[in-house]
């Protein structure tokens, strides 16, 4: 298999600064969190894919009430989970080292986009979940919205609500929930990537670049303010994509209408650790 797209050391040092304080990262965090908890998940084992540097695994974990374990392709960006004494295995996302069913949750957020093929990662974590398992997935929203920031990231592409659902439902799963977010940040985006002002700004620091005070207050309250309104109904527009999904019980619709690979043995290893990311 060809080795994703990744990103370099750098992007890890840039989430592992950013991730617990910057307000785009909390504000994620909070989204998913509050968004699992509306939906009432399955009881049982989390696994974070794409985890990078393994600030989300608490909020899984969720207080401690459920075990959550985090994989990446990068070994580089895992240094900083174990560092905070996260479990961690190096692997890439269309190949994980669990046995079927083995989880009721697994997040991938932003991950996918850096993936040749999405649909057979998302194969993979239907695999992995149990019947009656919660999928929840983030990625950035619009192609027209391409930029530095995303061949810095390592993107292969952005995803508009209607792209991104099919390919879930293509994987089997069923979509309880799908929609924009970070809705705020759509008009000084387009400013910033679409016009002569993106001359100002480097690929590091778009969208989640360091902010200055005032700025991560004001871009928090909206933030908030939106959460309350997508945990009710759907945003129609943003920068990025919340999409909530389950795996269907057994024999209740088809499985996934593409070929996917066979099953990983229970006692495989973990694949893929090089220092490449995986997300």
């Amino acid at each position: 298999m060809t080795p994703p797209h990744q990103p370099d050391d750098a992007y890890f040092d840039v989430m592992a600064e950013q991730a617990r304080r910057h307000w785009w990262y909390r504000a994620r965090r909070a989204l998913a969190h509050e968004v699992l908890v509306s939906d009432g998940p399955p009881a049982g084992g989390a696994i974070d894919v794409g985890c990078g540097t393994g600030e989300n695994m608490a909020m899984l974990a969720d207080e401690g009430r459920r075990m959550a374990v985090g994989t990446d392709l990068s070994v580089y960006a895992l240094r900083h989970a174990v560092g905070e004494g996260r479990p961690v295995l190096a692997a890439r996302a269309e190949d994980l080292p669990f046995a079927s069913g083995a989880a009721a949750v697994l997040a991938s957020m932003d991950v996918i986009e850096h993936l040749d093929d999405d649909a057979l990662a998302l194969s993979e974590y239907r695999r992995v979940l149990h019947p009656g398992g919660a999928l929840l997935i983030t990625v950035p929203a619009y192609m027209a919205l391409w930029s530095e920031h995303d061949e810095w990231a390592a993107h292969r592409r952005r995803y508009r609500a209607a792209q991104l659902r099919a390919v879930v439902e293509g994987a089997g799963f069923v979509v309880t929930r799908c929609t924009y977010y970070n809705s705020f940040l759509v008009p000084p985006a387009w400013l910033l990537r679409r016009t002569p002002l993106r001359r100002l700004v480097k690929g590091s620091d778009d969208e989640v670049g360091a902010s200055s005070p005032v700025v991560d207050r004001v871009f928090s309250t909206l933030a908030a303010i939106e959460r309350w309104w997508a945990r009710r109904w759907r945003v129609p527009f943003g920068l990025s994509i919340l999409l909530v999904a389950r795996k269907p019980l057994a024999g209740s619709v088809p499985g996934p209408r593409r070929r996917s690979r066979a099953p990983l043995p229970c006692s495989s290893p973990a694949r893929g650790s090089s220092s490449d990311g995986a997300r």
